[in-house]
């Protein structure tokens, strides 16, 4: 009898999962971000294995493509600047968590983003200072650690860059931050054998969104992806706050 499971999952929610995953990967790859906003609940419903250690590893090969991909673009010393600051970011994340619980903190987090997306529609405008990247990348690490959304404070303090800088800077940061990530669960035991079949069913719906994403890319006028970007970053804050709030009730 031939087996209708994949990586241990039915195929029709299998084949959802790979689909969710390659639409998600396509709008990371067009405008910045938008991958685990829009995957992570669905995955989570499929088979809650898939978060948090498949996704970060689904984002090292789509990162990389895009990096690849638009590589003269990339604003190594941004990323260089933004890391320093993701490393205390998770650091305090992971503090307050231990000692405090996530519930009030993931609820401060998306307050906070729809805030700066708020401000950043106003005459403020936010550049990439070398002081903006680090408060980005602390910003980031922090939220990443908590409420899982790490992408929206990067991608506030990029939103007026040409956005192939913006695509490929964003790719390299949330790469390197993923092989962090990654080992740090790695190191505390969280990573199973069956996560590698859960990446190998996920693989596939990357590297489709990935491919898809480019002639999307020259089609897409640039006055749109900023608009793009606040709006996955508000729909992300405004999803955490659902879920937190229907959590706590």
């Amino acid at each position: 009898m031939i087996s209708t499971d994949i990586a241990g999952i039915v195929w029709p929610l299998a084949l959802l999962a790979v689909i969710t995953i390659g639409i998600g990967a396509a709008i990371q790859a067009t405008i910045g971000l938008g991958m685990a906003v829009l995957a992570a609940p669905i995955l989570a419903l499929i088979d809650p294995e898939f978060l948090p250690v498949t996704t970060i590893v689904m984002v090292l090969p789509l990162s990389i493509g895009v990096a690849r991909r638009e590589r003269q673009h990339i604003a190594w010393k941004d990323v260089g600047i933004a890391l320093c600051g993701r490393l205390p970011g998770v650091v305090l994340g992971s503090l307050l968590i231990a000692s405090t619980g996530s519930g009030v903190i993931r609820l401060l987090v998306g307050v906070s983003v729809l805030l700066a997306v708020a401000t950043s529609i106003t005459s403020y405008r936010v550049t990439t200072s070398p002081r903006n990247l680090v408060i980005a990348g602390l910003a980031s690490g922090f939220s990443g650690t908590t409420a899982g959304i790490g992408g929206p404070p990067i991608a506030i303090a990029y939103q007026h860059e040409l956005p192939a800088t913006t695509r490929a800077t964003l790719a390299a940061f949330f790469g390197l931050g993923s092989i962090f990530s990654f080992t740090g669960l790695a190191v505390v035991g969280e990573v199973h054998q069956r996560h590698l079949a859960l990446c190998a069913l996920l693989l596939p719906g990357v590297l489709i969104g990935l491919a898809v994403s480019t002639p999307v890319i020259s089609r897409l006028p640039e006055s749109r992806v900023r608009a793009a970007l606040l709006v996955t970053c508000s729909f992300s804050a405004a999803l955490l706050l659902i879920e937190t709030v229907v959590e706590i009730l």
